[in-house]
C-alpha cells in the first residue's frame, strides 16, 4: 500500500496553478510551495499514508534493533531523495505548459533528446545484447512556434551520426542546423532538456550565449528536466523512428 502511494498518489496531491507557481496544502509532504522553500502558511493536517512512511520505519526499528539502525536511516534517506525527485519532476514538467503559453509569433520553444542507441538488427533486445554493441546516435529537435492565427506548429528534426559520442559540439552543431533551416527564425528562444552532460555543461552554455551575435535570437532561458522525465513527445516520435527502421530493415 505505501509503495502504491509513493508511485502513484503522492504525486497527485502536488499542485501547480495556471501561472506555474507551487499551490500550498495543508499537509506538509504535499505541500509544494514548502518544498521550494516559499511557503509562509501554516500546515495543519497530515496525510494519513505519508504519516505510515514513517511509522514503519519506527516499527522497523523496534522490531529489527540497533544492528539494522544505520541500514533502515539509510533507506530512509533514500526515500527522502526519492520524494524529492517526485516533487521537482511534478514541479518542472508543469512548466512546459507555461512555456507553451507564453509563446507569441516572435518565440520558439525547442525540446531536445538524444536517443541513446539505434541498433541495426532490431528495435527490441534484452539488456545483455544492448550493452556493448556499436549503434547510431539519434538526436532530435521538436520546434514550436506560433502562427498568426496562434495556431501552434510543431516540427521535428532529426540528425543521425554514426559515432556514438553525444557531447556539447554535437548538440550545438545539430541545433545549428535547426536554426539557420529556418525560413523565419524566432526573435527567442526558450529550451527545455534532460540534465545529461551534452546538454548541461560550460561549453554548450558559451556557444549559445552567441547566439544573438550570430542568428539575432535570443536565447532566454534553458530549463533541465528530471532524468527521463517530460519528454514524452520526443520519446513518441524516437519510438515512431526506430519501428520505421524496423520495418525498413525487414523490407
Amino acid at each position: 500500500m505505501l509503495r502504491r502511494h509513493i508511485k502513484r498518489e503522492f504525486e497527485r496531491d502536488l499542485s501547480v496553478d495556471l501561472n506555474g507557481k507551487p499551490k500550498h496544502n495543508s499537509c506538509i509532504s504535499h505541500c509544494l510551495a514548502y518544498s521550494l522553500g516559499i511557503c509562509k502558511d501554516l500546515h495543519t493536517t497530515v496525510c494519513s499514508s505519508c504519516e505510515n512512511l514513517w511509522l514503519i520505519f519506527k516499527q522497523l526499528e523496534e522490531y529489527l534493533g540497533q544492528d539494522h539502525l544505520e541500514s533502515l536511516l539509510v533507506n530512509q534517506d533514500k526515500l527522502i531523495y526519492y520524494m524529492a525527485h517526485l516533487v521537482r519532476k511534478v514541479y518542472l514538467n508543469s512548466q512546459f505548459e507555461i512555456y507553451l503559453k507564453e509563446l507569441d509569433q516572435n518565440g520558439a520553444l525547442i525540446i531536445v533528446d538524444y536517443k541513446m542507441k539505434i541498433l541495426k538488427q532490431s528495435t527490441r533486445e534484452t539488456k545483455e545484447d544492448f550493452f556493448g554493441k556499436r549503434g547510431w546516435t539519434l538526436h532530435t529537435v521538436l520546434l514550436f512556434t506560433k502562427g498568426e492565427n496562434a495556431q501552434l506548429d510543431v516540427r521535428a528534426f532529426d540528425h543521425w551520426s554514426d559515432d556514438q559520442h553525444q557531447d556539447a559540439y554535437f548538440t550545438a552543431s545539430s541545433l545549428h542546423a535547426v536554426i539557420t533551416s529556418l525560413e523565419k527564425r524566432p526573435k527567442w528562444v526558450t529550451f527545455i532538456s534532460d540534465n545529461g552532460p551534452h546538454y548541461h555543461n560550460s561549453e554548450l552554455m558559451v556557444i549559445l550565449s552567441h547566439w544573438f551575435d550570430w542568428y539575432q535570437v535570443e536565447v532566454k532561458k534553458w530549463l533541465f528536466l528530471e532524468p527521463g522525465e517530460a519528454k514524452t513527445m520526443i520519446d513518441s516520435h524516437h519510438a515512431q523512428v526506430c519501428n520505421n527502421i524496423f520495418l525498413f530493415i525487414i523490407n
